[in-house]
């Protein structure tokens, strides 16, 4: 029996993983949990995707950030380019984990709340959204204000932080952030233009164009 990796169309946190597979040719089947719930349900209580699983070999990795991790290491057979990827010391790669970790937890979570309810994702609650944009704009800023003066995340070429971001950043480029919002954080745009051309997400991102419009919010 094969290793699965378990994902939705539905979440953006799996983006990394699938690319990852993809990219390194890895012997890995891509499960859509709506096509194997009753063993996904089974296996992953929680429900949360990605998850990774081999039933024979007892292979069981749930949580974004140790997925990115055995996948690179496991099936990127260039030593260099795992360094490139995760780091050659270990400031870099406590670095590359730090923005790995908060680009799918801290930030997407608060790019959700203040996105989400924008497009009809989520219920819009006035009295509680001005409050998760705030916490958004915190976030975002972090990643101007670094982004500011460094081309990438980490060192002088595409990590993982970068690859990380970016997947996070799309939910908000895909569907609300347009020309306007990237003139107020030109930076991050960008960067995000940069990295959606490297060759371990392009196949994802090509095609995918920037929002047009804001969406404003529900009357």
């Amino acid at each position: 029996m094969s290793t699965i990796l378990y994902y939705s169309p539905k979440y953006i946190r799996p983006i990394i993983p699938i690319s990852l597979v993809q990219y390194f040719n890895a012997d890995i089947q891509i499960v859509d949990i709506d096509d194997d719930m009753e063993n996904f349900a089974r296996d992953f209580p929680l429900q949360q995707c990605p998850s990774l699983i081999n039933r024979e070999t007892g292979l069981y990795l749930t949580e974004t950030v140790s997925i990115h991790q055995y996948l690179i290491k496991t099936f990127c057979k260039d030593p260099e380019e795992v360094k490139k990827l995760l780091g050659s010391t270990i400031l870099e790669e406590s670095e590359i984990l730090r923005w790995d970790a908060f680009s799918v937890s801290d930030f997407l979570n608060r790019e959700v709340n203040y996105v989400e309810p924008l497009i009809g994702m989520m219920p819009y609650d006035a009295d509680t959204h001005p409050k998760a944009k705030e916490q958004f704009d915190v976030a975002v800023q972090i990643f101007e204000d670094h982004l500011n003066n460094h081309q990438f995340l980490v060192g002088d070429h595409v990590t993982l932080a970068d690859l990380s971001g970016v997947s996070s950043f799309f939910l908000g480029f895909n569907y609300a952030f347009d020309e306007n919002w990237s003139h107020q954080y030109p930076s991050i745009t960008r960067w995000y233009k940069e990295v959606t051309k490297s060759p371990y997400v392009s196949n994802f991102f090509e095609g995918k164009e920037q929002a047009k419009t804001f969406p404003q919010p529900p009357k």
